[in-house]
């Protein structure tokens, strides 16, 4: 089993509802490379993927030494400037479809061009903007209950939460911020995955794909939908209408009654 860790990342985001500017969004890109290098260092190659105009190459110099990084940036056109650059090349962003939809694409093209992605059986997808504080936790797991699966992504699945609000609305979703999947399945089965989805239409996110694809293979024993470890990231999640601190005292406490009730009650997934 050799696993690759995708980070995802936009560094001058283009679709509505994106926060914090670019220099911020810059320093905690290099933030979460900065965590991953004295964490796990060189021992599991990292693909960080990338769809804006920004100049990445002070990464390349700085992590040259401490990480396995390949970088690998497809810049939309409506970015490019036709006189510095010969990449002309129309990947197919929508930023109307919104930021499931364009990540998704930039898997899609990883997968495509990625040295370490086709040496790699498996890969560990991350949102690159969110340090997995206890990755390698998840990493291990990962490698004792994931060398013949398909994929790895945790459900949440929280039928109470339904008839208490008389709503299903936030009740069910895949974690869209990381999962794990073998990069064969992924190529054969989820390549164009993206065109699902579509943040101005209910019932059409990352998150919303990945339930649905959960309750399609949810008795293949291909594929878990529960992690037995609780994931924690750091950073600062945010965009227009919704802003957390993954790190603040309320979120860490949270997790570690997450990380309880995972041992106790496996089989309920919120």
């Amino acid at each position: 089993m050799k696993i690759a860790i995708l980070l995802t990342s936009t560094v001058r985001p283009q679709v509505i509802g994106s926060n914090f500017s670019v220099s911020e969004r810059m320093e905690m890109y290099r933030s979460t490379l900065q965590y991953y290098a004295k964490i796990i260092g060189r021992e599991y190659p990292i693909v960080m993927v990338e769809n804006s105009d920004v100049d990445l190459t002070p990464w390349k110099e700085e992590f040259k030494d401490s990480l396995r990084l390949e970088i690998l940036q497809f810049t939309p056109p409506d970015l490019q400037n036709a006189q510095t650059t010969k990449n002309t090349e129309d990947y197919g962003f929508d930023n109307k479809k919104g930021k499931g939809y364009n990540e998704y694409l930039m898997i899609k093209l990883a997968l495509e061009r990625s040295e370490t992605l086709s040496e790699s059986t498996h890969f560990l997808k991350i949102t690159g903007r969110y340090p997995m504080l206890n990755i390698r936790e998840m990493l291990g797991e990962m490698e004792k209950r994931g060398k013949q699966k398909a994929m790895m992504c945790d459900i949440k699945e929280f039928r109470l939460y339904e008839k208490l609000r008389g709503t299903s609305y936030g009740s069910c979703w895949g974690d869209s911020r990381f999962f794990l999947v073998a990069v064969d399945f992924y190529k054969q089965h989820l390549m164009n995955c993206y065109k699902e989805m579509d943040d101005r239409t209910y019932g059409k996110f990352a998150e919303d794909y990945l339930y649905n694809l959960s309750c399609k293979y949810r008795k293949d024993n291909r594929f878990i939908f529960r992690y037995r470890h609780q994931v924690q990231f750091g950073g600062q999640s945010g965009d227009a209408v919704f802003d957390e601190h993954y790190a603040s005292f309320r979120n860490v406490a949270k997790n570690k009654l997450r990380r309880i009730l995972r041992v106790l009650f496996p089989n309920i997934w919120f």
